[in-house]
């Protein structure tokens, strides 16, 4: 096991760590009841449309103070801005496929996505791309801590594949993504200091995620 491996399996422990705390928290308890399953899906991914439809502007942010003799991690941040514009789209078809208003999308935002919107705006903007990367490392790969959200869907709201683009077929453009982030944490994170502000960012990111669904439940 070569010591970026071992890295990468210490930031999944981290992220790891706080989806556990999520989903013992009060959002995904009340999922488990019927009466209130739609209401929390639909009022969630509001909030996912939210702070989702900012990614690639932060992510080409980032690149802004970054060296410019580190060609590959700039095309590499560059690249993967380009990709991620539009995805809030799937969020937004999603609901509107199944009945929801769109003044829905027009609401503000709820504090706890304000805070994680602005979090990430700090981040590239002061800190660039490598600390980003701690957000990337599990936004692309986060589908296994929302299978008890999915069995919801699928199951309980009968929601279908097409209904449920931004997790079904987002699922597969961020498998890619993964791919990616893992390759350029191997490459370019590389001294302690590089690697604390990684796990610094993994950590709050997936915290402040947590604080968002808990916000949606409060709603309730």
């Amino acid at each position: 096991m070569t010591e970026v491996t071992a890295f990468r399996k210490e930031l999944k422990a981290i992220c790891d760590a706080e989806w556990e705390k999520i989903k013992a928290g009060r959002f995904f308890q009340m999922m488990k009841r019927p009466e209130l399953q739609r209401e929390l899906y639909i009022k969630s991914i509001v909030q996912v449309y939210h702070y989702t439809k900012n990614n690639a502007i932060n992510q080409a942010v980032a690149c802004w103070n970054q060296d410019h003799k580190k060609v590959g991690l700039l095309r590499f941040a560059m690249k993967h801005a380009l990709e991620e514009l539009g995805h809030e789209n799937m969020a937004y078809n999603d609901l509107i496929a199944i009945g929801v208003d769109p003044s829905e999308f027009e609401k503000p935002m709820l504090p706890a996505t304000e805070a994680f919107y602005g979090y990430l705006d700090f981040v590239s903007v002061c800190r660039g791309i490598i600390p980003r990367l701690g957000y990337s490392f599990w936004a692309e790969d986060c589908y296994e801590h929302l299978e008890p959200l999915m069995d919801v869907c699928k199951n309980h709201l009968k929601l279908t594949d097409q209904q449920l683009t931004f997790f079904v077929a987002h699922a597969i453009i961020d498998e890619k993504h993964s791919e990616q982030v893992n390759a350029a944490i191997d490459r370019w994170v590389v001294t302690d200091e590089e690697k604390e502000a990684v796990k610094q960012v993994a950590r709050t990111t997936v915290y402040l995620m947590g604080k968002i669904l808990e916000s949606v439940a409060d709603e309730f």
